[in-house]
């Protein structure tokens, strides 16, 4: 699923995404994502604990200040 979303690699972030999957109950459902690592920034994703489908991010916004890792 492609996004118009960027993120920068290696940060949390907190995002909305949308199930675009016509076949799943969760079809057009929007779902906040308090805590989401971008990875290298490029390679990253949503996916619909029902059906398996990458969903679409629509919004990405930083955390500041970035949780502590251990």
């Amino acid at each position: 699923m492609s996004s118009d979303v960027t993120l920068e690699p290696a940060l949390y972030y907190e995002v909305t995404a949308r199930d675009n999957n016509p076949d799943c109950r969760n079809y057009n459902q929007v779902f906040d994502i308090p805590q989401f690592y971008s990875n290298d920034g490029i390679r990253y994703a949503v996916v619909c604990g029902v059906c398996g489908q990458q969903m679409e991010i629509l919004t990405a916004t930083l955390l500041d200040p970035q949780p502590e890792v251990s």
